[in-house]
């Protein structure tokens, strides 16, 4: 069950992190003095969506199951999953926006200052490396499998 349970926060990590890549996509062309600052953010989203899209197949592959190190990255994933979900709530135009974008008013604002993309950009970036470190010691196991023995992998 835990296998399940890490591989369906890997797989929300991966949408979450398209979802509010789309959003940052808006933002980019909606907002024109912060298009640095959301550039940044998006790199690491996708650095992000990468690593848990590799996560994600190592997981769900013939070794999954036995990929101790990937099992124990919950909490990176978890960790991830919590801060993309701040991040997009954070995103969402507020009433007045909405109210203005209704009567045809542009009135997209990017929420964050420099400071706070860069905390944001350094979270991020620790939970892709955190993940990305777990998947690179089971990669390592997986290689030391001998090709031949498949049926071993059950």
């Amino acid at each position: 069950m835990d296998g399940l349970g890490i591989a369906a926060n890997v797989i929300a990590v991966v949408e979450l992190s398209v979802k509010v890549a789309s959003i940052c996509l808006q933002y980019s062309k909606g907002v024109k003095n912060a298009s640095d600052d959301i550039v940044r953010v998006t790199q690491e989203l996708n650095n992000l969506k990468v690593t848990a899209e590799g996560a994600s197949r190592l997981l769900e592959g013939p070794y999954g199951a036995k990929l101790e190190t990937s099992h124990q990255l919950l909490g990176a994933v978890k960790a991830a999953e919590s801060r993309l979900e701040r991040l997009e709530a954070d995103l969402q135009p507020r009433s007045t926006r909405k109210a203005m974008s209704r009567l045809g008013l542009r009135a997209l604002k990017w929420p964050f200052q420099s400071k706070d993309v860069e905390k944001i950009v350094q979270e991020i970036a620790r939970c892709t490396q955190t993940i990305s470190i777990g998947l690179q010691v089971d990669q390592t196991y997986v290689a030391e499998i001998p090709p031949t023995l498949p049926s071993q992998a059950n």
